[in-house]
């Protein structure tokens, strides 16, 4: 044996020995995950962040990463057109990225066609709930683990990840030029109108298998939820479906839907204050759900998926459900029409005046004001400083822009109504801009110079939605050669 082959010997011998000891360790380690999240991990795959050679599934299978796959921004499969090997053998399809294995059940995706493509879950932690991951179509595919396979220590990558933002916005072509502000404008005005009708598309594929009730009903649900909460209030409108509601008062919705979620005060850890416990709102809830079916099945939700800790109290996910109560009550058997109706009339009318006093109308239906209980109470036995909305209008306007009337059109087409088609547009493009998050944030800060400030732009909803957009679709994956600002001119070029 010569002096190379001893040395790789060795190193080969010193690395399974490292390997054993990490798994060990990992055997008992969870990481801490209030601080990592499915972006994250999704960051990690796209950049092939992991030791690629001798992957192995958690059930054993051998796996190669030959393409990652194209980073999906939207609903669906995280990564699609992906191609691994598996077992020798080549598969091509999508990935779906989780931070624990667990939450391929939790999140539904076992019963939910669109995730058939999958071929392979990709999570950062093995948390011991299955071995092989089931699609709808009643196929399974593989797990991999990538804890034991990432190639720098989490909190490096965590940092990493900030700098790569950080040099984005350094490197973006845009930055620190003239801007033809028309140009702009018309730009981020496209890419809202596209970023609306891919949500509308996404509606109709929907179609297929749900009513325009349900979805409304689940994406309303998801919308409460913000990003801490969104997947929780989706399982819960699948697990407690529209029909089930109807024909219900609201205090018998209320009931339902905290006990499936787990969070009524007989399935919590910790007892309620003396004087709370027979509060009668309390009391009314607690006999109602035991009178229904759903308070003797077994498999349903614990308090331990909601998060309350990064939520402000008026917000709390015992509020949103509050609220989502009220509003299916008021509905009477009906979400769609009960927001349908007011939008047809953006059909009849001609003026600006006109369309904002339908706009207000909208976003009214939702601002719902708390009653009894919830106007006093954050959660169940914590109080509330302040009596406030159980929606506010941001989160209004981010649910009529989001989730109503992308539905709402798809209900024009399949109605072959063109004129409603073009009154929901329009209704869509003059409605106000919705609260910033940190897409608009970023664009803003890459696009932006003191010589030409943000203010020089008329904001709507439509524009920050266009501003998303360009974030998720070209600047996440730096696609910057294809970067419609650079393609239709927006930067004014200097003379020479």
């Amino acid at each position: 044996m010569n002096e190379n082959s001893k040395i790789n010997k060795t190193h080969l011998q010193s690395i399974e020995h490292i390997n054993g000891e990490f798994r060990e360790i990992d055997e008992i380690y969870e990481p801490d995950f209030d601080k990592i999240d499915e972006a994250f991990v999704q960051k990690v795959w796209n950049d092939q962040r992991f030791i690629n050679s001798n992957l192995s599934s958690i059930a054993g299978k051998q796996v190669r990463v030959l393409k990652p796959g194209v980073w999906n921004h939207e609903d669906g499969p995280d990564f699609m057109h992906a191609e691994i090997e598996i077992d020798g053998k080549l598969h091509v399809g999508d990935v779906e990225i989780h931070v624990k294995a667990s939450e391929w059940y939790v999140h539904k995706h076992h019963l939910n066609s669109r995730y058939n493509r999958v071929i392979l879950h990709t999570v950062l932690f093995d948390d011991d709930f299955n071995l092989r991951t089931r699609l709808q179509n009643g196929k399974r595919v593989p797990t991999l683990e990538l804890l034991k396979y990432v190639d720098a220590p989490i909190g490096d990558l965590f940092d990493q990840r900030v700098e790569s933002d950080e040099e984005k916005t350094k490197s973006c072509r845009v930055t620190g030029n003239q801007l033809d502000i028309v140009k702009l404008q018309e730009v981020f005005e496209s890419l809202g109108t596209e970023r609306f009708l891919e949500k509308a598309d996404a509606i109709r594929l929907l179609r297929t298998r749900l009513n325009f009730e349900q979805i409304l009903y689940e994406g309303i649900m998801e919308a409460l939820g913000y990003s801490q909460n969104s997947k929780q209030f989706r399982e819960l409108a699948q697990r407690v479906p529209f029909n089930e509601l109807d024909n219900k008062s609201e205090h018998e919705i209320q009931a339902l839907l905290f006990g499936v979620a787990g969070l009524l005060p007989s399935q919590m850890d910790k007892p309620l204050p003396e004087e709370e416990e027979n509060d009668p709102l309390i009391v009314a809830l607690e006999t109602l759900w035991e009178a229904s079916d759903h308070s003797s099945k077994v498999d349903r939700m614990n308090s331990t998926q909601w998060r309350f800790g990064r939520t402000r109290p008026s917000n709390f996910p015992t509020r949103r459900i509050a609220a989502m109560s009220q509003l299916l009550f008021l509905s009477k058997g009906s979400l769609m029409m009960y927001f349908l109706g007011t939008c047809e009339k953006a059909a009849l009318v001609n003026t600006s005046k006109e369309l904002k006093s339908i706009q207000k109308e909208l976003l009214d239906l939702l601002m719902l004001e708390p009653t009894d209980y919830w106007s006093m109470h954050s959660n169940f036995g914590k109080g509330i400083s302040q009596n406030v909305k159980l929606i506010g209008e941001s989160r209004a306007l981010d649910i009529m822009v989001n989730k109503i009337l992308p539905l709402a059109y798809i209900w024009s087409v399949e109605s072959e109504s063109s004129k409603l088609q073009d009154a929901i547009l329009k209704l869509y493009g003059e409605f106000k801009k919705v609260q910033e998050n940190k897409h608009i944030k970023q664009v803003g800060k890459q696009i932006y110079s003191e010589s030409q400030p943000a203010n020089v732009i008329k904001y709507s909803a439509r524009i920050h939605q266009g501003m998303i957009r360009l974030y998720k679709n070209y600047c996440a994956d730096q696609l910057c050669d294809l970067c419609p600002l650079i393609e239709y001119n927006v930067v004014v070029l200097e003379e020479s």
